[in-house]
């Protein structure tokens, strides 16, 4: 195949695959040197696929598989969307659908279950954190990208879909039917606990969820709390934005997080506004598995401080801002361009595979042993028809150790810093 016979399909991947490689860092010239040897690599391969393969491919589709693994290698967020399913995705979007009330990521190319909402259609479907999601109405999407996905999880009000799932504890999947319904509106929930402690739960900060956190805060401090327990655990939907702002409540002043590109360079300093802040009474944070995106801010921000102690488990790791570039085609390409960073450096969303995502919690709750123990109580005559209530029970039993332990850390058995008490 020679330069000038080649196809335009193959120079619009050529563009996009130089695009990319510019964009990840060509002002090294030793890694322009390789990058451009992977492509002349990749151009080979193309090449032998329109002269070698076994039948007449199909070179659009060739195109199209090329540029959705380029860019689905990098991580769960990019990915490239063809102008089919960028009208599907923006129709479903715009017609009064709903989600199905739960957070998925990706995790070794498998489609992974972070957080569930209570009481929503995946709740209601014994949809757990931690099931593997395998197909959706019979329709595999190990080769869909996540924003594909998410537009399958959506329906109208009382649509159903059937989704295939499979569990850690089970030998083999299993189809669960899931029925759309209208999202809570109210996403946050406060009381006042023993030792004069305000405790704050937050599920989402998705709309009028910051409002909603920033009245209930206000109300637990007129009603006599001189401490706080923000409960973060399960809140993993929102915007970063949303997750500033309730930083920013217990922040008078300093960066809350900063964002950077590929070389290092901050492209972002986001900091407290004085006239947002709202406590600086001590606080604790409880946070689990299920934290992601908005509420990781939250935590990073108020543990770099000094103003939070973090209690529970290790964050997910969702922590990227995403850019949509459209194509001439109309196709586009929706990608990472920068990561979020805690105060003190720490980047919230790092390498998956060696397990470097996630904000560590202060204090391990449930502990290595108790949680041994857990694993050992949820196996033990384990069957079909009772594991669904085995599961509640654990996971309230998690909850319940989680809580004691925050509020040991908050009633002062722990020693809780001085600085927490800073801002005030």
């Amino acid at each position: 195949m020679s330069h000038k016979a080649m196809s335009q399909e193959t120079k619009v991947l050529i563009f996009l695959i130089s695009f990319v490689i510019l964009l990840y860092g060509a002002s090294s010239m030793f890694f322009a040197k390789e990058a451009y040897k992977e492509l002349a690599i990749l151009m080979e391969v193309i090449q032998k696929i329109r002269d070698e393969y076994v039948e007449s491919p199909d070179m659009n589709k060739v195109q199209d598989g090329a540029m959705r693994g380029l860019l689905e290698a990098l991580d769960p967020q990019s990915t490239f969307m063809t102008r089919e399913q960028l009208e599907e995705y923006e129709k479903r979007n715009a017609d009064g659908s709903v989600g199905a009330g739960m957070v998925i990521s990706k995790r070794s190319d498998v489609f992974y279950v972070v957080s569930v909402e209570a009481g929503g259609a995946a709740d209601k479907a014994n949809i757990r954190p931690g099931d593997y999601l395998l197909s959706v109405n019979a329709e595999e999407i190990h080769n869909k990208n996540l924003l594909e996905v998410n537009n399958l999880l959506r329906g109208v009000p009382g649509t159903g879909a059937k989704l295939t799932i499979f569990r850690g504890n089970q030998t083999s999947s299993q189809d669960i039917d899931l029925t759309f319904q209208e999202q809570a509106s109210v996403h946050v929930t406060s009381r006042m606990l023993d030792g004069n402690i305000g405790y704050l739960r937050i599920v989402s900060l998705k709309g009028a969820s910051v409002e909603q956190a920033k009245v209930n805060l206000k109300t637990l401090i007129s009603a006599g709390a001189d401490k706080i327990l923000l409960d973060l655990r399960g809140c993993a939907e929102g915007d970063t934005a949303a997750g500033a702002e309730v930083a920013n409540f217990f922040l008078k002043d300093g960066v809350i997080y900063f964002s950077q590109d590929s070389n290092g360079e901050k492209l972002d300093v986001v900091t407290a506004s004085p006239e947002k802040f709202v406590t600086g009474l001590p606080t604790a944070l409880l946070l689990n598995g299920s934290t992601a995106g908005a509420a990781e801010i939250i935590a990073g921000a108020l543990k770099d401080h000094g103003r939070a102690r973090l209690i529970g488990e290790k964050t997910f790791g969702i922590g990227a801002s995403q850019k949509t570039i459209r194509l001439k085609s109309g196709a586009a390409l929706i990608l990472s361009t920068a990561k979020f960073s805690t105060p003190n450096g720490g980047i919230i969303q790092g390498e998956a595979a060696a397990r470097k995502s996630g904000i560590e919690p202060d204090f391990e709750s449930p502990d290595t042993g108790r949680r041994q123990e857990l694993a050992v109580e949820a196996y033990y005559d384990y069957d079909e028809e009772n594991d669904t209530d085995k599961y509640r029970m654990i996971q309230e039993k998690i909850r319940q150790i989680q809580l004691d332990k925050a509020l040991e850390v908050l009633l002062g058995a722990e020693n809780p810093a001085e600085s927490m008490k800073k801002a005030a």
